[in-house]
């Protein structure tokens, strides 16, 4: 519990420091001295081999000014040669002139420090040997050491660690800096603040499509994309002296370092393979496979100290290299068959790999010509690489799901997927269902079946498209939306009001008559459609099973509908409504219309009454029907009566007047069947 209130303490007092050093006018900074800090970088001699101890096994060159012909002149930075025999070497240099109130070194630059000693006294400890002459693991010190005096002119003398025959690069990462205590600290942030801020934007741009990927549990692209820019993001922020400082330098964050180190390599051809595909070789998924599995025991070996995390790096290392070559081929390949996407993959990630073997170069070269650090800034370019292909996919899959909604529409109506409540098609479960109340249509071309023994397939569909091509239309315009065509049948639902289906029925029939003027014109055979209206109750959902599913309206309103519509030819209407429709008419009084009588259909127990709807006959027959119906209506009354002889009078005086009024006929002829069978 102290501990954690200790760390909490720590982290306060680091950022009220932060606080005071940015918000604080420079000229209180600098309130008691006029000495800003200084690198230093002329004065450096440097001497091979260890120095000789006291009895109490103190160096004896500390003690004395480095005057003698084997201290060598050095100017920083430089690159060291190597003698191959010597792992010690030590380096000097006098201490500028400057007021410094609290005056403290900042140590950077020089690789593998061991102990520093100012004035005959050891002052630091960064890293340290074993018994056998070899670096121990340590996660390191805090660079800047408070120095009792300014010391002008002073020797320091710092005792370094040789471990290979590279090149030493002294000044190379920094150069040794005096001055003010906060001065330093503010130059250490500032220092980190760079890779600070990319990495914290890396990890944001990271855990955005990671959250997403988890929300929608899609494992796909989106995770691989965000943990590419997580794990780079940890991969930058963990080995800044900042974040070291603020927990103590822990030997977590070594581990939580070299974590994302391994598994970079492994997050980036997830990615590749979700944005290319495994293809024939699968080779980038082998690539992560093999990237992972050495991940895990390097992690295992470098964290029980079987190998040092810089041995341990090596493998991933020299593997990233020739993974990064493949990546590349195969993007490059991908990019010559048309594919923009690894144009882009192929120029962010040769950017990222040119960019650190620069970094490699000027670490390794014998010559010091700058010291940028480019790496980061390609990290940052690779990833608004992977973000722009991300973008773009997201984009094209976006278009796709509308071009996908707008194909499934021409299948399943996009107003039979709002009524289940849903956004889209890929919304829709089975079993999803709502009760409604609605108009259905049933519409059917009259002896279709005579119709298309008379043409060939191909004839047809041609015959059949053409006029769906027609009539489909007008029920959409009139607010209705189509479920399903049954062959030459549509069977149609209306939402609004029975107003809508009664004037989509009117406007059907109409249109009809000029198609069947274009079929005069065009060799096809005109046709008659006999159309069927009711209004009721419906239960529309989804049905089958979950790899074959299928939308459909169940209720005793579809049943009757349908009955309605092949009532019409014994009728002799084109198009019959039940009682039910005329009802909920608002205003049924505009439509031309007559009571046909009663019919029992096929599961129904009690008749129903049925209405002729004439809007859509020839003027002449329908100012006849209307001035005939009155006479007309009686006598379908007295026929449901049972009295056919009155019935029978008045019928033959309608056909004497208009033989063209197939109801009156039917009517006739029916009445005839029931008498034949009496006799």
């Amino acid at each position: 519990m102290r501990l954690k209130f200790l760390n909490g303490v720590r982290l306060l007092l680091c950022w009220g420091i932060l606080f005071l050093l940015f918000s604080t006018p420079v000229s209180a900074k600098f309130y008691h001295t006029n000495s800003p800090p200084i690198e230093i970088k002329q004065g450096w001699q440097v001497h091979w081999g260890d120095s000789p101890q006291n009895e109490y096994g103190f160096p004896l060159w500390v003690l004395e000014t480095p005057k003698s012909p084997e201290w060598i002149a050095l100017t920083l930075p430089a690159k060291l040669p190597p003698r191959s025999r010597e792992k010690i070497y030590w380096l000097s240099v006098p201490l500028p002139e400057g007021n410094w109130p609290f005056p403290s070194l900042y140590f950077r630059g020089i690789p593998n420090l061991l102990e520093a000693y100012f004035q005959g006294e050891l002052i630091y400890i960064f890293d340290e040997l074993d018994n056998q002459g070899n670096l121990k693991a340590k996660e390191g010190e805090f660079p800047i050491v408070p120095l009792q005096s300014n010391g002008q002119n002073s020797h320091l003398f710092i005792k370094v660690y040789h471990k290979n025959n590279l090149p030493i690069p002294l000044g190379m990462n920094g150069i040794l800096t005096i001055g003010n205590k906060p001065d330093l600290i503010k130059k250490l942030i500032l220092g980190d603040s760079i890779k600070i801020a990319l990495g914290l934007l890396f990890i944001f741009c990271g855990m955005l499509p990671i959250a997403i990927a988890i929300l929608k549990k899609q494992w796909n692209i989106y995770l691989s994309f965000g943990l590419v820019s997580f794990l780079i993001g940890i991969y930058t922020i963990t080995p800044t002296e900042s974040v070291r400082l603020l927990f103590d330098y822990k030997v977590t964050w070594t581990y939580i370092h070299h974590t994302a180190f391994h598994l970079i390599p492994v997050s980036i051809c997830l990615f590749f393979e979700h944005l290319f595909g495994v293809g024939r070789l699968a080779i980038p998924r082998r690539l992560w496979q093999i990237h992972l599995f050495y991940a895990v025991l390097a992690l295992i070996l470098a964290g029980n100290r079987i190998l040092t995390w810089g041995t341990a790096a090596l493998p991933t290392q020299i593997l990233g290299i020739l993974t990064a070559i493949t990546l590349i081929a195969i993007a490059i390949k991908t990019s010559l068959r048309g594919k923009p996407e690894a144009k882009i993959f192929t120029f962010g990630f040769s950017l990222f790999l040119l960019t650190s073997v620069h970094d490699i170069f000027v670490y390794l070269s014998p010559f010091h010509l700058w010291r940028i650090q480019l790496y980061y800034w390609g990290m940052l370019v690779f990833l608004l690489c992977l973000a722009f292909i991300l973008e773009r996919r997201f984009t094209e899959a976006q278009n796709y799901l509308k071009a996908y909604n707008l194909a499934s529409s021409r299948f399943i109506p996009h107003e039979f997927v709002n009524f289940l409540g849903k956004d889209s098609i890929i919304d829709i479960q089975l079993g999803d269902r709502i009760h409604q109340e609605m108009t259905v249509l049933f519409s059917d071309i009259r002896s279709f079946t005579s119709i298309s023994e008379r043409m060939s397939p191909e004839q047809n569909f041609n015959f059949l498209n053409a006029y769906l091509l027609q009539v489909s239309p007008i029920i959409r315009e009139h607010h209705g939306f189509i479920d399903k065509y049954i062959g030459d049948a549509i069977m149609a639902l209306f939402y609004h009001s029975p107003a809508n289906a009664v004037n989509a029925a009117i406007a059907m029939q109409n249109q009809v008559k000029l198609f069947n003027k274009d079929c005069h014109e065009t060799g096809y055979p005109t046709i008659q459609i006999g159309i069927g209206l009711h209004c009721g109750n419906l239960m529309l959902g989804t049905v089958g099973e979950k790899q074959r599913m299928d939308t459909t309206v169940i209720a005793d309103a579809v049943n009757l509908a349908s009955r309605l519509e092949t009532a019409t030819k014994q009728c002799g209407a084109s198009i019959l409504m039940s009682e039910e429709t005329l009802k909920r008419l608002p205003n049924a009084d505009r439509y031309a219309h007559r009571f046909l009588g009663q019919i029992i259909v096929k599961g129904k127990k009690e008749a129903i009454k049925i209405y002729e709807v004439y809007e859509a006959d020839a003027s002449e027959l329908k100012d006849f029907k209307t001035e005939t119906k009155p006479l007309f209506e009686k006598a379908v009354r007295l026929c449901d009566r049972g009295q056919n002889m009155e019935a029978r009078e008045i019928l033959l005086d309608l056909q004497q007047k208009n033989p063209a009024d197939r109801a009156v006929r039917l009517l006739l002829f029916r009445l005839d069947a029931e008498e034949s069978k009496i006799n």
